[in-house]
């Protein structure tokens, strides 16, 4: 029986990663701040720890982080969680002898030649992977961060971090009438499930390097609206607010072609949408605003 430890486990991605490892046969550890981890563990704090007594597992997979925004404190939050976290990682991974770091990365990392990073958050991500490649290398242990789009579930749990398709699938189900701002620029939206079933092939493959998870299909935030009302049949109709500030544009790149020789396929947002419908969690989606 293969062991995980699963750093952040409590996470929308690090609660289902969880659950299909296990499916799959593998014993999990959980290793984070909440009481009913396996191992306590604050990526935030001030000292680095580097004793973990009778911890063993053969793949970390890493799943927290902080996202903090765009503001002096939101940044530093983001550096201390996500990039001097990163080292701590690095330790529970050595203490444990895993031979491998899976990373639960973004794609906000991702950059056009020449571009600044797009937000506080992607620029700590991406600095997050340096250290872990760089200090794995060190002691031998192997290393892949998997790029995620845009993360979304059928219980609710993405709202916190995906709010405009939070609100567009809550008024979608409620009938109501959505005033959406203006603009077609694309948006790209991952199932949970096929992120850790992307992790989890990842690691049996002992993969290595950055790999972009990308669904196929992007999607505008009127499309994905447009899909949302048909698949909930509860009327309402969507209208261009033309007043409102536009979607900005955000950078997508390619799948990368590893994750076809991985064996992975996305699930279709249709039938992402329907599971949200048909799955008895879409009172989660409660209705609120954006600003």
């Amino acid at each position: 029986m293969q062991r995980a430890l699963v750093v952040g486990p409590g996470s929308m991605v690090g609660s289902r990663l969880s659950e299909h490892l296990r499916a799959r046969g593998w014993q999990v550890i959980g290793a984070g701040r909440s009481g009913d981890c396996e191992v306590p563990l604050e990526l935030g704090c001030d000292s680095l720890r580097t004793e973990f007594p009778g911890v063993e597992a053969d793949v970390l997979f890493h799943c927290a982080a902080a996202f903090g925004d765009d503001s002096p404190q939101g940044a530093w939050l983001n550096d201390r969680v996500n990039v001097l976290g990163a080292h701590q990682v690095v330790a529970l991974a050595r203490a444990a002898g895993c031979r491998q770091v899976v990373y639960a990365g973004s794609v906000s990392s991702a950059r056009r030649d020449g571009a600044a990073f797009a937000s506080s958050y992607g620029a700590s991500k991406a600095r997050a992977e340096g250290v872990l490649a760089w200090a794995l290398a060190q002691s031998g242990q192997t290393f892949v961060s998997l790029r995620f789009a845009q993360l979304y579930d059928e219980r609710g749990d993405c709202i916190r971090h995906q709010r405009w398709f939070g609100r567009i699938v809550s008024y979608a189900r409620s009938g109501r009438v959505l005033r959406l701002p203006p603009g077609d620029a694309p948006r790209n939206f991952v199932h949970v499930c096929d992120a850790v079933t992307a992790m989890t092939l990842a690691s049996e493959a002992g993969a290595e390097g950055v790999l972009h998870v990308c669904h196929p299909h992007s999607e505008s935030y009127l499309s994905l609206a447009r899909h949302a009302y048909e698949v909930f049949g509860q009327g309402g109709e969507v209208q261009i607010a033309q007043e409102k500030t536009a979607f900005w544009p955000a950078y997508f790149p390619p799948a990368s072609p590893e994750l076809a020789t991985l064996g992975l396929t996305f699930t279709p947002l249709l039938d992402g949408l329907r599971a949200i419908r048909d799955g008895g969690y879409a009172a989660r989606f409660e209705v609120f605003d954006v600003t």
